[in-house]
């Protein structure tokens, strides 16, 4: 193929297309792909995209779980100092239900946005708007990051009391009587603020504003799941039956020209990534969707039911059972967590040595590569999802080209 055939061969819009493109300028000879392979491998794989796998938003996730642990971890510690009436300061209190509040605002927000961007890529890539450098990885990568933005937020959703800045307020809501009592001892308590008003209804009302929000947010996750669904269990358009687009055989020797000497993902890593993706929305939909069944039933009846609290996994201090369930679903979310940003650097890795290895600059670390400092040590660009120098040079990158060091 000559370099006009790279320079078309350069993006695509529709896999079938594209392959059918490639077929005719290869006259079925797809071992000819080596000879324009940054053009086809970029084009099939991806080359990054800052817009949802910058290192800046590589960031932005690991600090919104971190946060988020951080919040918790102080919320158990706080509950045991309570049990034990060991401080009576409403300093620390105060300082958790500010923080939470005003990072729940934010990660939600944080969410939204990225949810959106995932949609438009998703979108793009699968209705053949326009696909540009929009390859396998990154499409991979897009369903990461629905669930690493929504994933964080749902502890914060099963503790309500977080966000309670008054010890004596939280006392009430782990140790009820009644409603009607709980009412009343929270308006009197509120009845001596300046501002008069009913704590117990600003409480409700900023509880379902935050509940509302996930929502909106879960609602917007299910187009990136239901795409990761299609993907994996849809007709695939890569087999030896009459009705698909190129065969294994075709496909495995454009595959060896991109992936020569970069150790790609195994069969037993994609199978764990896709697991626990799967898993990670469906955490999130059990918990959502008993919050809202929870809210309907529990709307029509004048008395609390214990059974509710634990089906909404808001359980009381005394009630075992409920905090037993939430703490184990917290620790499987966690799991999930740790797994899924395994999965993320891991394919940007996978991705940024193929990209290296055609001559390229991965685009979603190279702003990282020119901030870090001399001597930078492996373990740290491997944290941050950039290959190390020897790996590179390794898979064929011209280091010192793509870095300038």
């Amino acid at each position: 193929m000559n370099d006009t055939d790279c320079i078309t061969l350069s993006s695509r819009k529709d896999f079938t297309s594209y392959i059918n493109l490639l077929r005719n300028l290869t006259n079925g000879d797809f071992s000819q792909v080596s000879s324009c392979r940054r053009e086809v491998c970029g084009a099939l794989w991806g080359s990054g995209n800052p817009d949802i796998s910058g290192i800046g938003l590589a960031i932005g996730y690991l600090s919104e779980s971190v946060i988020c642990a951080g919040l918790i971890f102080f919320s158990v510690y706080l509950a045991a100092k309570r049990k034990k009436r060991r401080s009576k300061s409403k300093v620390p209190r105060l300082l958790l239900a500010s923080a939470a509040e005003k990072f729940y605002d934010s990660a939600v927000f944080f969410c939204f946005a990225i949810q959106a961007a995932s949609i438009v890529t998703l979108t793009r890539a699968d209705f053949g708007i326009s696909a540009d450098g929009m390859g396998a990885f990154t499409l991979e990568i897009a369903w990461l990051v629905s669930s690493l933005t929504l994933l964080p937020l749902t502890p914060l959703v099963m503790r309500p009391e977080m966000f309670v800045e008054d010890e004596d307020t939280v006392e009430s809501i782990n140790h009820p009587t009644d409603r009607a009592s709980i009412a009343i001892e929270d308006h009197q308590s509120n009845s001596t603020r300046c501002n008069g008003g009913d704590g117990n209804a600003l409480r409700e009302a900023r509880k379902g504003q935050r509940f509302l929000s996930i929502v909106v947010c879960w609602a917007m996750g299910f187009g990136p799941f239901f795409s990761r669904m299609g993907g994996t269990f849809g007709e695939s358009r890569i087999g030896n039956t009459p009705d698909t687009v190129i065969s294994v055989t075709e496909w495995n020797t454009i595959a060896n020209a991109c992936f020569q000497d970069v150790h790609t993902l195994s069969s037993q890593e994609r199978s764990l990534i896709t697991s626990f993706g799967i898993i990670s929305y469906l955490l999130l939909s059990v918990v959502i969707i008993s919050k809202i069944t929870v809210s309907i039933v529990d709307g029509s009846s004048d008395i609390e039911l214990p059974w509710l609290r634990i089906l909404s996994f808001e359980p009381k201090e005394n009630e075992r059972l409920g905090l037993y369930a939430r703490s184990l679903l917290e620790f499987i979310i966690m799991i999930t967590l740790v797994i899924q940003f395994w999965a993320f650097f891991r394919m940007r890795d996978v991705q940024s040595v193929m990209v290296r290895a055609m001559g390229e600059s991965f685009s979603d670390a190279l702003e990282a590569e020119e901030l870090l400092p001399a001597g930078t040590s492996a373990l740290v660009a491997d944290i941050v999802g950039l290959p190390s120098k020897a790996v590179a040079e390794k898979a064929g990158s011209k280091w010192t080209e793509a870095t300038g060091n």
